[in-house]
C-alpha cells in the first residue's frame, strides 16, 4: 500500500497550491485494454459527453491488431464514434455519450471528492493509468491517496508546489503551436541531439559525430538543427515574454542608432 509522504514547506505543501502527478492500475475497461496492448499509449480528453481520443501505435500492424478491441472498448455502454482521423501516425477519435461517468470506481470522481482538480489529458499506457492533480490542502492530498490505494496499485511519478504568483503557470501549451512549423529533418535532428547528449552541460558529444551516426554531411546536420531551434524559439517566444514580465525580468532591447 503506498503511503504518501508528508507535505511541508521543505519538502511540499505545507498550506500550497501543489501539482502531483501519478499512475495506478484499477479494474476498469482502459486499464485492462491497456495490459492488453502495453505498446499502444492511449490519450484522453473528457467532459463526460463528448470525449476526444488518440491512440499512438508503434506501426499499422499493431493498429491492425487492436482494431477490434479497441472498438469494443470505444463503444462499451452505448459509446458512438462521430469521427475518425488519422494524424501524423496517430489515430483521432471524437466518440459521443462518453462512458467515463459510467465508470465505477471513477477514479476522477475520488479526486474531486477530495477538493483536488484532474488536469487533462489522461494516459493509458503500459498496463497503468497515468493523471495529473492539482490540490489545494495536505490533509485532501492525504485522503485521496487513501481511496486511491483501495482501487489498486499507486505509483507517483512527480510531485511540486505551484507558485504563488500567477495560475497562469499551470495553463497547457500546445504542441502543435510550438513545433507545427518544422520539418521531418528538423524534428529528426532536434531529437537526436537530445538524445545524444548535444545540449547536456558539458557536451556528451558533438555535431560531428551526430552527424556521423546518422550519416549526412556536419553542415546539413547543423543546419536542421539550427532552423529547428530558431523556429521552436520563435514559437515559444509569447510565453518567454509573459514569464519574463511576469517575474520583471524584461531588459529592454537596445537601441540601435543609424
Amino acid at each position: 500500500m503506498l503511503i504518501p509522504p508528508a507535505i511541508t514547506e521543505d519538502g511540499l505543501v505545507g498550506s500550497k497550491m501543489f501539482e502531483v502527478a501519478f499512475k495506478l492500475q484499477h479494474n476498469c475497461p482502459y486499464t485492462r485494454f491497456s495490459m492488453k496492448h502495453p505498446e499502444v499509449r492511449l490519450v484522453e480528453w473528457c467532459n463526460n459527453r463528448i470525449h476526444v481520443m488518440e491512440v499512438d501505435c508503434p506501426d499499422i500492424e499493431t493498429y491492425t491488431k487492436i482494431e477490434r478491441d479497441l472498438t469494443d472498448l470505444l463503444l462499451w455502454k452505448g459509446g458512438k464514434i462521430l469521427k475518425k482521423n488519422f494524424l501524423e501516425g496517430n489515430l483521432q477519435l471524437i466518440i459521443k455519450t462518453c462512458c467515463c461517468s459510467k465508470l465505477s470506481p471513477n477514479v476522477d470522481d475520488v479526486v474531486e471528492k477530495n477538493s483536488c482538480l484532474a488536469m487533462p489529458p489522461e494516459v493509458y499506457y503500459g498496463g497503468w493509468e497515468e493523471y495529473r492533480v492539482i490540490g489545494f490542502r495536505e490533509n485532501d492530498y492525504k485522503r485521496m491517496f487513501e481511496e486511491l490505494n483501495r482501487l489498486g496499485p499507486v505509483r507517483i511519478l512527480h510531485k511540486k508546489i505551484i507558485p504563488d504568483k500567477s495560475i497562469r503557470d499551470t495553463f497547457v501549451i500546445s504542441v502543435n503551436s510550438v513545433f507545427s512549423e518544422l520539418t521531418d529533418k528538423q524534428v529528426n535532428s532536434l531529437v537526436a541531439a537530445l538524445e545524444y547528449g548535444y545540449y547536456q552541460i558539458p557536451k556528451k558529444v558533438t555535431a560531428e559525430e551526430i552527424a556521423t551516426k546518422r550519416n549526412i554531411p556536419r553542415t546539413t546536420f547543423e543546419e536542421h538543427l539550427r532552423k529547428a531551434e530558431s523556429k521552436t524559439l520563435q514559437a515559444m517566444a509569447p510565453y518567454i515574454r509573459m514569464f519574463a514580465a511576469r517575474e520583471k525580468r524584461i531588459v529592454e532591447p537596445p537601441q540601435i542608432h543609424t
